[in-house]
């Protein structure tokens, strides 16, 4: 049994973690920082109690777009290209950590953004980056990607290497009391569309199994609970740990189709990555049965005795679609904008992220795209 396992950001969990930050200041003498925070957060008490406790001189950007751009980053970066900073903090969902990671590169290096598009772009080791995430499920807190969106091609494709993974992420639950409701849907979906597909991917390995299948077991049975209860931090919790279980598997393991059919939709339609995942993934799950792939019931306990594997992972995909149900996760792109003359632009969008597609145990290329498609429309 060969393989290779990394986790290299200093992660910091659980209630008032965030309060460590001054810890962090001093250990990197941290003299002036920028936060990047989610502009929905700015009356947020307990966001602004946290910032006034920062020892240190402190600079807001706030992230004020859903999706980020290219473009976007641009109009950022001339807010704070003349200040002298030591680091990055970012605040929010995936979008603001991004933007604090891009904002990162762009300190450093002068080019325009655009042009660190790809891995290991850069000339420059970026500033610092510290994150820590209200919501739970995009995982960007660990990773060493920074998702944007090219206004001119259509296309979301980021800035990614080792240098903008985050030192450290506070991951601290009670940060998502302030989430409402819709967001902790798409981020804790997200978070099973991580743990499923890299339970499956084919470079998939022992140990990010193991974080697979217990994130995907505390968010699956949490998160319904938790649509009903937004205020209750027991639950809050259990979402957040789960999610987070399932990006350091996904990290060592990889996405697949579903995650890869999400990014047009966002693109072109403004739908957020983890509801667009997971609008896909059931149907991902089916075909991939269908084609005799039968792992699926080995991703959640199901104490099913001597049941077979066909059942133990149709009985996995009746869960999920189960779950969507009470999550109310749409069933039709067609609630989204999505006709039949777009299938063609999402499928070749789609196949352009070959790598994601060639991680699913079974063929899903051009035809099982257009099906699938076809299907939801």
């Amino acid at each position: 049994m060969n393989f290779n396992f990394k986790f290299s950001t200093i992660v910091s969990f659980g209630l008032n973690s965030r309060l460590e930050i001054n810890e962090i200041v001093k250990e990197y003498d941290f003299k002036s920082i920028c936060l990047v925070i989610d502009h929905a957060l700015k009356d947020v008490s307990i966001i602004n109690d946290f910032i006034e406790k920062i020892e240190s001189e402190v600079v807001v950007v706030y992230c004020d777009i859903s999706e980020p751009t290219y473009d976007k980053l641009e109009q950022k970066r001339l807010e704070v290209s003349n200040l002298s900073l030591d680091a990055f903090i970012g605040i929010g969902g995936g979008s603001a950590i991004d933007m604090a990671k891009g904002l990162s590169v762009l300190k450093t290096n002068l080019e325009p953004a655009i042009k660190y598009r790809g891995f290991n772009k850069y000339s420059n080791t970026p500033l610092p980056v510290i994150a820590i995430p209200t919501t739970a499920g995009t995982g960007s807190e660990i990773t060493p990607n920074a998702s944007f969106i090219d206004s001119n091609e259509k296309k979301k494709l980021g800035i990614n290497g080792e240098g903008i993974r985050p030192k450290h992420a506070l991951i601290d639950p009670e940060l998502t009391l302030s989430c409402p409701l819709a967001p902790t849907i798409s981020a804790g979906v997200d978070s099973l569309v991580h743990a499923t597909e890299a339970f499956v991917a084919k470079k998939t390995n022992p140990m990010a199994r193991i974080f697979s299948k217990e994130g995907f077991k505390l968010v699956i049975d949490s998160l319904p609970m938790l649509s009903n209860d937004l205020n209750n931090i027991k639950l809050r919790e259990k979402v957040m740990y789960g999610a987070f279980l399932s990006a350091i598997a996904l990290m060592n393991s990889g996405t697949g189709p579903a995650a890869a059919l999400s990014y047009p939709l966002g693109v072109h339609f403004g739908v957020p990555h983890g509801l667009g995942g997971a609008i896909f993934l059931p149907h991902v799950i089916e075909h991939n049965i269908s084609m005799g792939y039968l792992d699926y019931g080995n991703i959640y306990n199901f104490n099913s005795g001597s049941d077979s594997e066909i059942f133990l992972a149709e009985k996995l995909l009746g869960k999920i679609f189960d779950t969507w149900d009470i999550l109310k996760i749409s069933k039709n792109l067609g609630d989204h904008g999505v006709k039949t003359e777009h299938i063609e632009m999402i499928k070749l969008e789609t196949l352009d992220l070959i790598g994601a597609l060639e991680q699913n145990p079974v063929p899903f290329f051009e035809k099982e795209i257009e099906k699938t498609l076809n299907k939801l429309i």
